[in-house]
């Protein structure tokens, strides 16, 4: 029954397409489909990247919750889990808002794109600081780092949330406003006007210049981290070591009562039990300098 009905369908599609009257009217040129392909990434991507760093900056003051709920275990291997997945997420979604903001930095992106500028570049490069500060102090014992990243990464949310409702999404709200509302007025409009990527090329540039500097100094440091702030351990010459031990043990020194109780061969033994503690043994000691080793945090 399904095959007969297939083979009915099939023909009666392929009719109904050849009667089309304007079929080249709904054809899409290879121009069109990568411009929308590309616009309905980079929208894609901007809107994600607002939940994305919400949820980082939400995990960053979570810590004390997270924290308690860490003394509640009595098994150390599911406190270790807990924290493991905390810290793991946290700094994860750290690390893709910054990554995944780097699009915006894109040319063809801010030309094509309606951008918030100053906003989305300034937000990835303040999550970019926050990724430093994490590298080079650790930010869940030191409570200045600490703060230093939760400020960083709350200034860098809010930034990019804000860019993105009144400048990225202005031209949809703007193309659906209810009938009496001006469209030519109004924060959207003023926001859109001003700070727009496609709108305003001076301040565009302007922002990618500063910006792109400064993610040259953050490279800069974060390649230098690991090669001047980590090294391996290093192991001083074997020296060699003689315990003292006790004189072998002669027929004379024995107590009266057992020595004309033990013979020949009790005494060999004692003396071969003795006579082994003088073995030269070889330590290999650690360097002190080397005991308090530089970790990347």
């Amino acid at each position: 029954m399904w095959k007969r009905l297939v083979r009915i369908s099939l023909p009666l599609l392929g009719f109904a397409f050849l009667l089309a009257p304007s079929r080249s009217a709904f054809a899409l040129s290879q121009n069109e489909l990568v411009s929308g392909g590309s616009v309905w990434l980079e929208t894609t991507i901007a809107v994600a990247l607002a939940f994305v760093s919400a949820m980082a900056f939400s995990l960053q003051i979570a810590r004390g919750y997270f924290i308690r709920i860490l003394t509640k275990f009595t098994l150390r291997l599911g406190a270790d889990i807990w924290w493991l997945a905390y810290i793991l997420i946290r700094d994860g979604l750290i690390f893709v808002s910054f990554i995944m903001g780097l699009l915006v930095f894109f040319p063809g992106t801010f030309l094509d794109y309606p951008m918030a500028v100053p906003f989305m570049p300034l937000s990835v490069v303040l999550f970019g600081i926050a990724l430093i500060v994490k590298l080079y102090f650790d930010a869940d014992d030191n409570r200045k780092a600490f703060r230093a990243v939760t400020v960083l990464v709350f200034t860098a949310t809010l930034l990019w949330i804000f860019g993105t409702v009144f400048i990225t999404e202005t031209p949809l709200a703007l193309s659906t406003l209810p009938p009496g509302v001006s469209s030519t007025g109004g924060l959207w409009f003023y926001m859109y006007n001003m700070f727009s990527s496609t709108n305003n090329l001076a301040l565009t540039m302007a922002t990618f210049q500063i910006c792109f500097a400064v993610l040259g100094i953050l490279a800069f440091f974060g390649f230098a981290h690991p090669i001047l702030h980590s090294r391996l351990p290093r192991l001083k010459k074997g020296t060699m070591t003689m315990p003292t031990s006790a004189p072998p043990t002669s027929p004379q020194s024995m107590p009266l009562s057992s020595r004309g109780s033990s013979n020949d061969a009790d005494i060999k033994n004692s003396i071969s039990k003795a006579s082994q503690g003088s073995i030269v043994t070889k330590h290999i000691e650690r360097d002190p300098k080397d005991r308090s080793m530089d970790y990347i945090a």
